[in-house]
């Protein structure tokens, strides 16, 4: 017989099962999306940027973002009212000296009203040099460990000024012990501190079941402490172990033949064997294990080199093979099995399994997980810390190829012969070293052992020998001067005239940096007093209008001597003198030295009539000079304000007029007096101007071939045009969304021009040697080198490299012989040795 109360409590239970009143708890969870707005590694500069998108059916109640790794904090948003939508685009900045940087992993978490949430997670590599970065290298997600058996700890710190304390920590302590003698968790470090440290320790396991957590930490010379992310450890039974390890392995879908592979295994019973296997056409080609038993760890990560060039055959390149992990454990049965899983470590989508060469035991679903990747040309060499490289140039004399570092204030030296960078660089070139050129003996391609370094931090270009008597030193600095640019108006007024002279200021930072020469009379040899260099400079943002924000190109012969009166500088006037149907002014140029030494280069008895907002160059003007070093192109890159960006050529055959100082007069009792200094190597006003009626293009790259009768500009396009700057034909070759890929460079012999007769009128379309050395090589953002036909602007071809180059491209001339072409990748350095390449046009008339 039931009670009232129990009645009741019945009668309720069912009453609220049939949900009183009709009304349903909201059950849908919100929906939130991360998404980044610069690409997945951005630098400190631009700030960290992404958006934040969140829905829900009825109100969202909260998003919360929380920061780890390489940033450590929360951002959160509270809603008041009923918000349904929100999307924000989040730009967080930094101070300067911010230890923030490396990692970052965000997680976004939307809430609503009712309690319901839902969350999203985005990495982003954010680059700071000044960044503190502490990475947990092992254990990692995922790891197992069992009583008795050890489990390896590794931490990683770097920091651009110096890692002051590096080590972990466990929780519960109790569950393991340190056999290290004395026993410890951390290493200090005193006097000169690396920017890079490694500790690495073994732990034993003593707890039975459950689980620890391990965090890595770093403190730098600043004692700015960061830690890594926490990992959770897992103890499990190795009782009577009949089961395989579980096995994972890491490849990339392309690789160099001796790139890495990464195999991770676990097992309660410990690791005892770990390796791979790559097979090509369903043979095997190596099968590569190590016994790592006395470890007594029961998670292993083994990095191993794929070291294929030794069985690969020579001229198959790209190839494709199959990648597998393989593992087996220290059990009494001794269980083995290719890669089972990939939660350990990222892997390929499951395809069919291989048979193996031997029988083991089956893995765990799913079944024999394999990579089919690309083996692909080059070697990819990481570059020698961190920082960007803004330029770089081949020394065949040497073997050597030096790159511009602006953000670790040298330049590093890359040498082919050991396939290795040299410690420390070069850290006399600059404050800011940016372009950068090779001192030129004659107009056949000699070069001296000497490298010019524009620093875009000083107004000055730094001679650096890099031969014999050095090693690398600077020989001395050339300071350049400063340009004064000047209008210069007779104004007509009451009892006479008077002369208004405007000054207009401009940077004096060199940026992007060509070298030329003049030659002695009847040879070849370039003239010991006329090595010129060709450079752009770098606004600061103070220039006068309207040139605030603007280059100008300027010239600078490379004299080693402290007489200003036998040094010789020009800025490139020429290029504004366009006939346009607007108002002109009278150009005059101002040349100062210092206080006590400053002349007029151009003065107003030159009648150099020109549009002044014309003269304003964008703030990334490229400069490349030619093999023969008797030309240099020049492209207007970066913040172009005019709708068309202009190109300029230099021919040092021409004349280079120096005047003497004279006066004159300017109208109505009104004189002038200075120099006219006019360099007739230019390219005129008009040329530059047809090239902007032609071409609706912002510049990313240029490049010119060994004579100058080619030249290349990059954009939506690849543009040929010959040395008047008259464009001939063009190659699709967009560089592509962020990161841009606006490498490019000509075949190191190329000596063709874009026009001219074609067989049977001459032996090759353009002229020139040898028709397979009309080539243009592209950056691709598919990650392959494209080749093109710069007379015909067809593609021939790709060839396919492991990461796509996204800054400088060269092609150089060995000291064989052999065509070398490097790139900057965003993991190093790429160097590829050319194949011979057989250019098929023009094709045969069919008869």
């Amino acid at each position: 017989m039931l009670s009232v109360g129990a009645l009741a409590l019945a009668v309720w239970a069912c009453e609220t099962a049939r949900n009183i009143g009709g009304i349903q708890r909201d059950q849908t969870p919100p929906v939130i999306t991360l998404t980044n707005t610069a690409g997945d590694t951005q630098d400190i500069a631009g700030g960290l940027r992404f958006n934040v998108s969140a829905v829900d059916n009825l109100a969202l109640l909260s998003v919360n973002l929380t920061f780890s790794g390489g940033l450590i904090g929360t951002l959160d948003t509270t809603f008041l009212g009923q918000v349904k939508t929100y999307s924000v685009a989040r730009q967080i900045t930094f101070p300067a000296g911010s230890g923030a940087g490396g990692n970052i992993m965000i997680v976004g978490r939307a809430t609503d009203g009712a309690g319901n949430f839902a969350a999203d997670t985005i990495f982003i590599f954010l680059r700071n040099v000044q960044a503190l970065q502490v990475t947990l290298i092992s254990p990692t997600p995922g790891a197992i460990a069992s009583q008795g058996r050890s489990i390896p700890i590794q931490v990683r710190a770097i920091q651009n000024s110096g890692i002051a304390k590096i080590g972990f920590l466990v929780a519960p302590a109790a569950a393991v012990t340190n056999p290290t003698v004395p026993p410890n968790d951390s290493i200090v470090f005193l006097g000169v501190l690396r920017d890079t440290a490694l500790y690495t320790d073994t732990l034993n396991v003593v707890a039975a079941t459950g689980t620890f957590d391990v965090i890595g930490f770093a403190e730098d010379s600043a004692g700015r402490r960061g830690f890594t992310n926490i990992v959770t450890v897992t103890i499990q039974s190795a009782v009577n172990d009949v089961t395989p390890p579980l096995v994972s392995h890491s490849v990339g879908a392309r690789v160099e033949v001796n790139d890495t592979v990464i195999i991770r295994a676990t097992d309660p019973s410990a690791i005892s064997w770990i390796g791979f296997r790559v097979d090509t056409s369903g043979l095997l080609l190596k099968f590569d294990t190590i016994n790592v038993a006395a470890g007594n760890l029961t998670d292993v990560t083994r990095r191993a080199s794929l070291n294929l060039g030794s069985v690969l055959p020579p001229g198959v390149l790209p190839h494709q093979i199959v990648v597998r992990g393989y593992a087996c454990d220290g059990a009494v049965a001794r269980n083995c099995s290719y890669t089972n899983t990939t939660s350990l470590l990222p892997s390929a989508p499951i395809t069919p399994p291989i048979v193996p060469a031997v029988q083991i035991v089956p893995p765990r679903s799913p079944t024999a997980l394999i990579d089919t990747v690309i083996v692909v040309n080059g070697l990819t060499v990481q570059l020698a810390g961190t920082g960007t490289i803004a330029d770089a140039i081949y020394n065949a004399n040497l073997r050597e190829l030096y790159l511009t570092n602006p953000g670790l204030n040298r330049v590093d030296v890359f040498q082919v012969a050991n396939t290795s960078f040299v410690a420390g660089g070069i850290p006399t070139a600059g404050g800011q070293p940016w372009g950068i050129a090779l001192w030129p003996r004659d107009t056949l391609g000699g070069y001296k052992d000497t490298i010019i370094v524009a620093d875009a931090g000083g107004s000055y270009l730094g001679i650096i020998n890099v031969g014999a008597g050095g090693p690398r030193q600077i020989i001395w600095r050339q300071s350049l001067p400063d340009f004064i640019i000047q209008t210069y108006k007779v104004i007509i007024q009451a009892g006479g005239a008077v002369v208004h002279i405007t000054d207009y200021h401009t940077s004096d930072l060199p940026q992007y940096l060509a070298t030329v020469c003049r030659v002695a009379s009847g040879t070849s040899a370039c003239h010991a007093d006329s090595v010129f260099a060709i450079y752009s400079t770098a606004p600061t943002g103070a220039e006068t209008p309207p040139f605030n924000g603007r280059a100008t190109l300027r010239m600078e012969k490379l004299i080693n001597t402290t007489d200003p009166n036998l040094m010789f500088g020009h800025l490139f006037w020429e290029i504004g003198t366009q006939s346009f149907n607007e108002t002109t002014d009278t150009l005059r140029i101002f040349l100062s030295r210092g206080r006590n030494f400053s002349k007029v280069i151009l003065s107003a008895c030159g009648g150099a009539t020109i549009n002044l907002a014309r003269m304003g160059l964008g703030d990334r003007t490229f400069t490349r000079n030619t093999g023969n070093f008797t030309h240099a192109f020049i492209g207007e890159g970066g913040n172009i304000t005019a709708q068309f960006a202009r190109v300029m050529s230099y021919d040092a055959r021409n004349q280079l007029l120096v005047g003497t100082a004279a006066g004159c007069s300017t109208g109505n009792a009104t004189r002038d007096s200075g120099q006219v200094d006019i360099d007739f190597g230019m390219s005129p006003g008009r040329e530059v101007s047809d090239f902007i009626a032609n071409t609706g293009i912002r510049v990313v790259s240029v490049a010119t071939n060994f004579n100058g009768l080619t030249n290349a500009v990059r954009a939506d396009s690849i543009y040929y045009l010959d040395q008047d700057l008259r464009r001939m034909v063009t190659s699709a070759a967009p560089p592509g969304p962020s990161p841009l890929t606006p490498g490019m460079d000509m075949n190191y012999f190329h000596d063709f021009a874009p026009t001219g007769q074609c067989p049977p009128g001459s032996t090759f379309c353009g002229g020139g040697t040898d028709k397979n050395q009309r080539l243009m090589f592209s950056a691709s953002p598919s990650g392959n080198i494209d080749v093109f036909d710069t007379f015909f602007g067809a593609f021939l071809g790709s060839i396919p490299v492991r990461d796509p180059i996204i800054g400088p491209l060269r092609v150089a001339r060995d000291a064989g012989g052999n065509q070398l072409l490097f790139g900057v990748t965003p993991t190093g350095l790429l160097v590829v040795q050319l194949p011979p390449i057989v250019n098929p046009l023009p094709v045969p008339p069919h008869h």
